[in-house]
């Protein structure tokens, strides 16, 4: 049988080939998760750094101008207190909300103090007009109708998420802006008790104190609502700011 030597150099090489394992059979190591300081696992793309101190000088500053901001409300003879703004998104409707929401407890004017029955919470350019009112006309009214002083003033909650009337559509509602207040009484400090829903339209000391507050508020108000204004507002007065007409100098007074 013939045989055939094959060079040693080939052999070795063909040795040398069967020896070497296949690079696309080695194993691909599984990526590993970025690290940040602190042994803190961070995934890019998934986690989000963490956030990075504020400067001492930079914290300062923003203290500083959340009290420009908070003085900026300045209600003489109004007991009060600022509230953090407050968004739609909070009430359910974007369209409601107060940029600077002041919560209101009573009026002052040098040694006499006006109770709001509950806490009233409305803007801060609201509360203005509300206090001058109280302060200027109602208390003074009050001194020529009766022998006593006004104690407590019955309102509403001010601010409310809603449309007008309550209705489920319709134009949002002044009180939604923090621009509206329902007032249904008056307690004296001798305990007497004016009420809208009662005693407005009578001939009485009363009455004709309910008229005459009610036409002071139509100087003030651009929107002023008494029971003879509709269905519904029997039992309170309302009171707000909103815009009426193309240039908001028309004003209601019902």
């Amino acid at each position: 049988m013939l045989k055939i030597a094959l060079p040693s150099v080939f052999v070795l090489a063909i040795g040398m080939a069967l020896s070497v394992p296949s690079i696309a059979e080695e194993p691909v190591p599984a990526p590993k998760p970025l690290q940040v300081p602190g042994n803190t696992r961070f995934v890019e793309g998934v986690d989000v750094p963490l956030r990075k101190p504020v400067p001492e000088k930079a914290a300062k500053a923003s203290a500083k101008q959340e009290r420009v901001e908070k003085a900026a409300c300045d209600l003489a003879g109004a007991v009060f207190e600022i509230r953090t703004p407050i968004s739609g998104e909070q009430s359910g409707d974007a369209g409601c909300g107060i940029e600077e929401p002041v919560a209101v407890t009573a009026i002052e004017t040098g040694a006499e103090r006006v109770n709001f029955r509950g806490t009233v919470t409305i803007s801060c350019d609201f509360a203005k007009i509300v206090t001058d009112w109280v302060r200027s006309d109602v208390l003074s009214i009050s001194e020529k109708h009766f022998d006593a002083r006004i104690e407590t003033i019955a309102t509403g909650p001010g601010y409310q998420c809603r449309r007008r009337n309550n209705q489920p559509d319709g134009k949002l509602s002044e009180h939604a802006l923090g621009k509206a207040i329902d007032i249904s009484g008056f307690r004296l400090s001798d305990g007497t008790f004016v009420s809208v829903e009662k005693d407005w339209g009578k001939d009485t000391k009363k009455g004709r104190f309910l008229k005459t507050i009610h036409a002071s508020a139509c100087k003030r108000f651009t929107t002023v609502l008494s029971p003879e204004g509709d269905a519904f507002h029997q039992s309170h007065l309302h009171l707000d700011i909103g815009c009426h007409g193309k240039d908001c100098t028309y004003l209601i007074c019902q």
